[in-house]
């Protein structure tokens, strides 16, 4: 079955266009009608500004112009093939292929999940960002004491809040922006900072009580951030790191993690696999569906981050309001109809 496709492509440094083609669907694959696909604020801008680190390492081969981004979709069945059970033409879904008009999934190879009734389409999409952020809290080996964690986008947040959901801990959230310090108090964080990085030990003991924190999750990218998590964390703490750093970091291991005896780890999505096995019971497929479950029963709250929805000729501008304009637009949905 061959179908007509219009997708959004990277052709290079802050250069969008809209390019059309064919594509073909087999038995093993559904095709998906897409009405919303979710702008990344994080590795989607880098690319289209050229400053993800992959540009500039030939170990990452994949990080070159022309490329597809996006990772976020929800839309309705349109085909199903012939040895896909389970799944009906009509049903919504939510999917992670690239911006596009119409997408192909695979299930079984590619992550798929039907949205539940009653759940709005467009905040489905914040499932993916709550999957990247779960990875965090899942790698955390605490189970006690406060959680902080610098950057409040929607990773950020939705990492805090599941401190709070799935491991019932007391989380904080620093930014530099008031606006997002406001938007985690309102999303149900504990607590939020918004001070220089000089005064943020001074704010974290009087929120805590002097007590500290013993998790701090660094979820910019910023890479002078990930001194300033050692130096937060309390000593026999972990520090994890979840935004995707952007260039090479200095750390004074001695100091701030030998003598500390910190905790140091990676939370890239690649250190769980899609789906679960009888080696690894944790998957993103996993994580998905408690986001779904999670979203869906209010449990975690993402109705503030939608700002803006736009067309996809307007891709280019919207990439421009996140790059320039971050406190005012923060979750941007391309309408595909």
């Amino acid at each position: 079955m061959e179908l007509s496709v219009k997708q959004l492509m990277l052709v290079g440094k802050s250069e969008v266009e809209i390019q059309g083609k064919k594509i073909s669907a087999g038995p093993e694959a559904v095709v998906v009608d897409n009405r919303y696909s979710l702008i990344s604020p994080g590795t989607e801008l880098a690319l289209f500004t050229g400053t993800h680190i992959g540009f500039s390492d030939p170990e990452i081969t994949w990080a070159r112009y022309p490329l597809a981004p996006g990772y976020a979709s929800v839309g309705t069945i349109a085909f199903t093939g012939s040895d896909i059970p389970g799944f009906s033409i009509g049903e919504r879904v939510l999917h992670y292929q690239p911006h596009a008009d119409r997408s192909i999934v695979k299930p079984g190879k590619d992550l798929i999940f039907k949205l539940p009734d009653g759940l709005d389409s467009k905040q489905a999409l914040f499932v993916r960002f709550g999957q990247i952020a779960y990875t965090a809290v899942a790698a955390s080996g605490r189970r006690e004491g406060y959680a902080l964690v610098i950057g409040g986008g929607i990773v950020g947040n939705l990492c805090a809040q599941l401190f709070q959901v799935a491991q019932g801990r007391k989380a904080i959230i620093a930014d530099l922006a008031q606006s997002r310090a406001d938007l985690a108090l309102r999303c149900g964080v504990e607590a939020s900072i918004c001070t220089s990085v000089s005064d943020m030990e001074k704010a974290i003991l009087s929120i805590t009580g002097g007590e500290g924190v013993s998790t701090v999750v660094e979820a910019t990218g910023v890479p002078d951030l990930v001194t300033e998590s050692l130096k937060a964390v309390n000593r026999l703490g972990e520090v994890i790191l979840l935004g995707s750093t952007r260039g090479k970091v200095e750390i004074d291991v001695y100091k701030l993690i030998h003598r500390k005896a910190i905790s140091l780890m990676g939370a890239h999505e690649g250190r769980y696999p899609l789906f679960s096995t009888a080696g690894s019971p944790l998957s993103h497929d996993l994580f998905g569906h408690e986001m779904l479950k999670m979203i869906a029963g209010n449990k975690l709250k993402v109705e503030e981050f939608l700002t803006d929805i736009v067309p996809p000729a307007q891709v280019a501008d919207a990439y421009n309001l996140l790059l320039n304009n971050r406190d005012a637009h923060l979750g941007i949905l391309i309408d595909w109809e």
